[in-house]
């Protein structure tokens, strides 16, 4: 899928570096919570499904992308999920756990750590937006 012109994993990267007051350069790469391909693919300027949002982890915060590229920071995340072993706070995660809340549809999946690089694939190979969403939900229905 092409790259988009307003990238919103580097304002991912930008807010966070704001709400710890250092430079966007000081902080670990996105990539090791989330590809940043994927997060640009799903969530840009031509591509607003109502209500869909994305949560992770990322540098001691809970960062949520809405689909209209709002990047909303907390330190605690609260989510209603299927999952019963999704934590509450960021430090209930243990290293360099990765996880990743995608609210679409009304409905929210959870995508643990080994689920991530399948999950990346499928929105990498998608041809446009539209597709890398029906193929996400229709994954996270499915298993």
């Amino acid at each position: 899928m092409a790259q988009q012109e307003s990238l919103v994993a580097e304002q991912v990267v930008y807010t966070v570096a704001e709400v710890h007051d250092t430079d966007p350069t000081d902080l670990p790469p996105l990539e090791r919570t989330i590809s940043a391909d994927a997060l640009n693919n799903l969530f840009h300027d031509g591509n607003h499904p109502p209500g869909a949002y994305t949560v992770f982890p990322y540098c001691d915060l809970w960062v949520m992308v809405h689909s209209n590229g709002t990047v909303d920071i907390f330190q605690e995340y609260t989510a209603t999920s299927a999952a019963e072993d999704f934590p509450e706070r960021i430090n209930e995660l243990t290293g360099d756990e990765k996880m990743v809340v995608l609210h679409a549809e009304h409905d929210r999946h959870t995508f643990s750590e080994d689920e991530l690089d399948y999950l990346h694939e499928i929105i990498d190979d998608a041809d446009d937006c539209g597709e890398a969403w029906e193929e996400t939900i229709g994954y996270a229905e499915q298993r």
